[in-house]
């Protein structure tokens, strides 16, 4: 289920400045689809997931497979906030996920009308054991 998210424009008013800006609410949360250009991993989704492989402890559990689903808000300043696991294959492989997740380097930031705004992302994470 998507959330909605209406858009709310603050008008800022610098003092002595006739000049009127308008910004993008920095609680607001987008979803991918609702904005201009959506968040990246540094160097590309290829990337996160080589980064991923590395730092994640795969369970001691024979030909396991499948796809661990992690939702987190991408911040303004790429930072990841909020890591939560939606699904998971078992055997604390969502704990490690988030474990894994809070070690991310900072994303590029999704922007929206030329702002940078805080974005949900959601990732399936394949996961396979011999």
């Amino acid at each position: 289920m998507k959330n909605i998210v209406l858009l709310s424009f603050l008008f800022l008013f610098q003092i002595g400045s006739a000049q009127e800006q308008t910004s993008i609410p920095v609680e607001d949360v987008f979803e991918v689809d609702a904005v201009d250009y959506p968040p990246s991993f540094p160097g590309g989704i290829d990337n996160f997931y080589m980064f991923f492989d590395t730092n994640f402890k795969k369970p001691n559990v024979p030909q396991l497979l499948g796809k661990i689903f992690v939702s987190f808000i991408v911040e303004v300043d790429g930072s990841i906030s909020d890591i939560k696991t939606l699904k998971d294959v078992g055997f604390g492989s969502g704990l490690e996920a988030e474990r894994v997740m809070q070690l991310s380097p900072k994303w590029n930031a999704g922007t929206k009308n030329g702002k940078r705004v805080r974005v949900l992302y959601t990732i399936p994470i394949p996961i396979q054991t011999k």
